[in-house]
């Protein structure tokens, strides 16, 4: 998914995750077709609270701008972030972290940004 990303601490790659029409049809609800969907993993505990580090993810790689506020896959200059975009008219994408202990930042125009897609489904795993 793009080149020159910087993805740090990455422990494991899901190596493969097959679904077939029907549970795609009955389970994500919104998508732009089921060949553009992808599952990815995050890892930090920065978005604790709506998924956990290394939770998989379901991604819409099919979205590449952020037409409303919602979590993205995205890169700013070499670093990837999976945040919740937060439009701000005049301002820019103001980046959200779901855990409260981090700080809330700003996407401002003519930064080097590119949306990879947008998040459509977590698993938010716990361990017992």
């Amino acid at each position: 998914m793009g080149s020159g990303l910087l993805l740090r601490d990455q422990p494991g790659v899901i190596q493969s995750w097959v679904v077939n029409a029907e549970w795609v049809q009955k389970n994500i609800k919104s998508h732009t077709g089921a060949a553009n969907l992808c599952i990815v993993t995050g890892f930090g505990d920065s978005m604790k609270g709506m998924f956990n580090s290394g939770d998989p993810l379901v991604l819409d790689k099919g979205v590449t701008s952020v037409e409303f506020d919602a979590v993205y896959f995205f890169r700013v200059e070499n670093e990837g972030f999976i945040k919740r975009l937060q439009r701000i008219p005049g301002e820019g994408l103001r980046v959200l972290s779901e855990n409260k202990k981090y700080d809330s930042w700003t996407v401002k125009p003519g930064m080097d940004f590119e949306v990879f897609g947008r998040v459509v489904k977590a698993w938010q795993g716990e361990d017992f």
